[in-house]
């Protein structure tokens, strides 16, 4: 059986949104699982996760962005991002639906790694997602990822922890 491919990224209003996190930054918060940047300028950019149901049985996730013109609810946090020379680089992620009829006639398990990771010829479904962007500026850096609780979005910003996930992803 031939393997079904689909993709769920960001969309251009989601990439325009996090295009506007290269600007100087007031503060920024994780709140209920979404991340708000108030910007300098003006506005907040709200990144959250957005779900699908690529086909039954194979649900996937994906991290989108939008600018809110009007909010400021965001409050003023120094940071090393209230300059504007951040950078701002976006991830995919891969994830994928496996038979198992061990389990029953219609159970299959999905599994989800990184792009490049070798997906098993068993494979029925897979599916390229938006699952992290990485925000870098002099001496500081972060990464903004889908979490481990459906729905919700993570901060890392331990240095070693974020170099470990920049170069598990080949970017440098």
């Amino acid at each position: 059986m031939p393997l079904r491919d689909y993709s769920f990224i960001a969309d251009t209003d989601s990439l325009e949104a996090l295009r506007r996190l290269r600007r100087g930054w007031a503060g920024w918060m994780l709140a209920e699982g979404e991340f708000h940047v108030r910007l300098r300028d003006g506005g907040t950019v709200r990144a959250h996760v957005d779900s699908a149901v690529i086909e039954p049985g194979f649900e996937v996730s994906c991290l989108v962005a939008d600018f809110l013109p009007d909010a400021a609810d965001v409050p003023a946090r120094d940071s090393a991002f209230t300059s504007d020379a951040n950078d701002v680089a976006l991830f995919r992620g891969v994830t994928w639906l496996e038979p198992r009829p061990d389990l029953g006639p219609d159970h299959t398990i999905q599994f989800s790694a990184i792009p490049g990771f070798p997906i098993p010829d068993g494979a029925v479904a897979s599916c390229q997602f938006t699952d992290a962007i990485a925000i870098t500026t002099d001496g500081a850096a972060m990464v903004v990822q889908l979490a481990l609780r459906p729905g919700w979005l993570e901060v890392i910003e331990e240095p070693a922890a974020v170099a470990e996930f920049v170069s598990q992803r080949g970017f440098t």
